[in-house]
């Protein structure tokens, strides 16, 4: 009986063991059957702070701090900007506002405030001014509002299903308030810099949409493929209950 009861206990904790081995999302990522609209925001409220540090054994890669090494923008006008060493914050703090998922699709809403520095180069003329600088570069996004609509479509591989996405658009509404700290905007004049910057900062808006949209799309570009990897990597039953 006593060697009954110790193969029943092997073969149990085998099988656990099992199981936990073969689980391959992280265990703060929780299902929410039915997809029901409340849990998922409480869901991803929970799990984007510790998502956006990454999943080095998935090769998911942080995106809070988000690092990008060079990016070179050509905007209409000629304007044109390097922006190099970048690093961006501020998406573990966002607040998700409602998630909905439906027919494979899902649209998610949120606000934060972020933050993007690095050194910059750029010469051409945005607006009314002309710029020919070369320094570093810090912007403040106040309470940026972000809506990621997402397309899913099943992939099978190996007999495992997988919830891949199959196209991820953002789109961004620059909020309350953008704030551009950039240095050296005309190099060896200090004074036209600065008053330069001024103006830059008084249209803020204008700037944004002229500047600011499209080293933010590069940005998405850059999290749209770390989290298609994710979900490239994760079996559909680990993330995914229709049914309640």
């Amino acid at each position: 009986m006593f060697k009954i009861k110790f193969l029943f206990s092997l073969v149990l904790l085998v099988a656990v063991l099992d199981y936990s081995s073969a689980k391959v999302a992280p265990d703060y990522i929780k299902i929410c059957p039915g997809l029901k609209s409340d849990c998922l925001k409480k869901t991803v409220q929970e799990t984007l702070p510790l998502f956006v540090k990454g999943i080095p054994e998935l090769g998911v890669e942080p995106i809070d701090p988000l690092r990008t090494e060079e990016i070179i923008m050509v905007l209409p006008g000629g304007f044109k900007v390097e922006f190099r060493n970048g690093t961006s914050t501020g998406l573990r703090k966002c607040t998700i506002d409602s998630v909905e998922y439906q027919n494979a699709e899902a649209n998610m809403k949120m606000h934060c405030d972020l933050s993007v520095k690095g050194k910059y180069k750029a010469s051409g003329r945005i607006l009314i001014v002309s710029i020919n600088g070369n320094g570093d570069a810090k912007i403040k996004i106040k309470n940026v509002a972000l809506e990621a609509k997402i397309k899913f479509h099943d992939v099978t591989r190996d007999g495992v299903v997988y919830h891949e996405v199959k196209n991820l658009i953002i789109n961004q509404n620059f909020g309350d308030k953008v704030t551009f700290g950039l240095t050296n905007l005309f190099e060896g004049n200090p004074q036209l810099s600065e008053a330069v910057l001024q103006f830059l900062n008084q249209n803020w808006r204008q700037v944004s949409e002229e500047f600011g949209k499209p080293l933010v799309d590069k940005v998405v570009d850059i999290v749209t493929g770390i989290v298609k990897k994710f979900f490239e990597k994760v079996p559909k039953e680990e993330l995914f209950i229709e049914s309640e």
